[in-house]
């Protein structure tokens, strides 16, 4: 879709990935992952967000690629002597992000308010920007080999003086380094140094160096595991431990402190750790999450599947069969991708109830 922006005095190309469970519910909210330069980066940030949602490592997002032309403008803070009239309009494009992007989202789409933005050189420039300066509606920022080194790194000059930002509230930054020029790792590593003498201000960073990948490769990369970093120990169940229903409701109420926002448990979180409950000997636990998981996702054809699974495995044939069939009508209706694995599921529990 394209944006008339006021702030920017231009159309904005914007592209948006809504989660495969997106129309398992009527009103459950996904965070936003925002990707800059979404031109390019759009399609593998969309792949990781599904991938790893898929498995519970990070929350289900609705992935939102941003296009902008004139990039040295709109990514830039400061506006140096070489570049009068042509850079340092950082703020339009908060006012433009934050005010009109955010808001569009919010009218046509069930946006949680959690809000993830992720750059690479210039829009990484940008995205460090928003994590330093604080006061933004952004909770995170993933900063791919930025370009920390505009105006004479300017920007980790402002931040080795002051060592905290101005923000409030609680906000998390990945950034990281490819195999760089010059200016690049050298300001990469001042604000490194930097990080590691900040006060207390609630900024929680990580970083990563990727010495094997250039600065046109490692997009991919870093944005996988910048979105494994802001949120690393998210996943209740990381490995084969297993939790019941009410631990697994409260891991994620004291998550809220972390994050700032209490995320409810999305359809892959339920069908990951009812299945990984029914699988390790569980099945009871994994029954009560599963049902709590179609209760909340009515429309979820994988749930019900699951749900079929975990009822089979508690010797529950009659329950398995109602869950199996629910499985199935949804999966037609909705020409579903595991249409074949619940129609074999279907038939071997009708076959073991003759």
């Amino acid at each position: 879709m394209s944006i008339n922006s006021e702030f920017l005095g231009k159309d904005v190309t914007v592209q948006i990935s809504l989660p495969d469970t997106y129309r398992h519910s009527d009103n459950f909210s996904y965070p936003v992952l925002v990707v800059l330069d979404g031109a390019t980066q759009f399609n593998h940030a969309a792949a990781s967000a599904h991938f790893y949602s898929t498995y519970a490592a990070i929350p289900e997002m609705i992935v939102v690629g941003v296009s902008l032309k004139n990039r040295l403008a709109f990514f830039t803070h400061t506006e140096p002597d070489a570049f009068v009239g042509r850079a340092g309009k950082a703020d339009l494009l908060t006012r433009f992000l934050q005010e009109e992007l955010l808001n569009q989202l919010n009218k046509q789409y069930r946006v949680a308010p959690y809000y993830v933005i992720a750059g690479h050189s210039l829009s990484g420039l940008y995205t460090s920007y928003l994590a330093v300066k604080g006061n933004t509606k952004f909770n995170a920022a993933i900063s791919i080999s930025p370009s920390l080194w505009w105006d004479e790194a300017t920007i980790v000059t402002d931040f080795e003086k002051k060592h905290s930002t101005s923000g409030a509230k609680t906000f998390r930054w990945f950034l990281s380094m490819a195999s760089e020029p010059n200016e690049m790792p050298e300001a990469f590593e001042r604000m490194l140094l930097a990080l590691e003498k900040k006060s207390k201000s609630g900024l929680y960073y990580k970083y990563a160096r990727f010495p094997d990948e250039t600065h046109d490769t490692t997009p991919v990369v870093g944005m996988a595991k910048g979105l494994q970093a802001i949120f690393s120990d998210w996943n209740a169940v990381p490995e084969i431990d297993i939790m019941p229903l009410s631990n697994l409701i409260k891991f994620y109420e004291d998550k809220a402190k972390e994050f700032g926002y209490a995320f409810p448990l999305s359809a892959h979180q339920y069908n990951v750790y009812g299945l990984k409950a029914t699988y390790e000997d569980k099945p009871a636990w994994g029954v009560e999450i599963l049902e709590k998981g179609t209760e909340t996702f009515p429309n979820s054809e994988i749930l019900w599947d699951s749900l079929a699974t975990a009822y089979s495995l508690n010797k529950n044939l009659p329950d398995a069969l109602i869950a199996s069939e629910r499985a199935l009508e949804l999966a037609v209706a909705n020409n579903s991708i595991f249409i074949a694995e619940i129609k074999e599921q279907n038939t071997d529990l009708k076959l073991s109830k003759k």
